[in-house]
C-alpha cells in the first residue's frame, strides 16, 4: 500500500470534517451569538487549516515547506480552546476566552507563514511532547464528556466522548514513530483509529 494514502486520506477528512463543523459553529453563532459556539468554529477551522497544510506540503515539491510546527502546534491549541471553552460557562470567562483564543490563533498562522524558513525540530523530545499533547487535550475533552453523559445520557455526548477518545488513541499509536525506527503498522493504525474517530464527530456534530 502507498504509505501516503492514509496520511493524505486523513488529512482531506480532517478539513472536510472540521471546516464543515466550523462553518455550521459559525452559522449558529450568527443566530445565537453563543461565545461557545464561536470558539468551537474558530478553533475547528484553525485544525482543518493544519490538515490542508500538512497536505500541500506533501503535494508541492518546488520548496521545502516545514509545516510540521503548525500542524502540531495549531491542532494542539485548537483543541485546547475546545476544553477550556468546557470548563465553565460564564459569559464573561468565554468572551475572554474568545480574546485569547483570536490572539493565539493569529500567533500560531505566523508559524505557517514561517513554514519556507522554519527549521526542523531540534530532537526527538520535541516532536514526541508537541504531538503527544494533542493526544492529552482528546483524553481530557473525552473526560468532560463522560462525565456529561453519566449525568445526562444524551446521544451526543456518548458520541463526543467516543470520538474524542478515538482521536486520542490514534494520536498516541503514531507516537512510537518519533523514536523508534520501523513503526509503519502503528502510525497507520493510528491514521485510521482517527479516520474512525472523525466520522463519529461528524455524525455527533452533525446528526447529534
Amino acid at each position: 500500500m502507498d504509505p501516503t494514502l492514509l496520511p493524505n486520506l486523513l488529512n482531506i477528512l480532517l478539513f472536510v470534517v472540521f471546516l464543515s463543523i466550523s462553518l455550521r459553529a459559525f452559522f449558529l453563532y450568527a443566530h445565537l451569538r453563543s461565545p461557545r459556539l464561536f470558539i468551537l468554529g474558530l478553533s475547528m477551522a484553525i485544525i482543518a487549516c493544519t490538515a490542508a497544510a500538512d497536505f500541500a506540503s506533501g503535494v508541492v515539491t518546488s520548496m521545502v515547506l516545514n509545516t510540521d510546527w503548525f500542524l502540531f502546534v495549531g491542532q494542539a491549541v485548537g483543541f485546547a480552546f475546545i476544553f477550556l471553552s468546557l470548563l465553565r460557562s460564564s459569559e464573561v470567562f468565554l468572551r475572554r476566552l474568545m480574546l485569547l483564543q483570536i490572539v493565539s490563533i493569529t500567533l500560531v498562522f505566523f508559524l505557517l507563514f514561517l513554514a519556507p524558513t522554519l527549521p526542523a525540530f531540534p530532537n526527538t523530545a520535541t516532536q514526541v511532547l508537541l504531538s503527544g499533547s494533542r493526544s492529552a487535550i482528546c483524553f481530557l475533552i473525552f473526560g468532560f464528556y463522560v462525565t456529561a453523559f453519566t449525568s445526562k445520557k444524551t446521544r451526543f455526548s456518548l458520541l463526543m466522548s467516543g470520538a474524542f477518545l478515538l482521536l486520542s488513541i490514534g494520536y498516541c499509536l503514531i507516537l512510537p514513530k518519533y523514536f523508534l525506527a520501523h513503526q509503519e503498522t502503528l502510525d497507520q493504525l493510528g491514521d485510521g483509529v482517527r479516520i474512525l474517530g472523525l466520522g463519529v464527530l461528524l455524525i455527533a456534530y452533525l446528526g447529534g
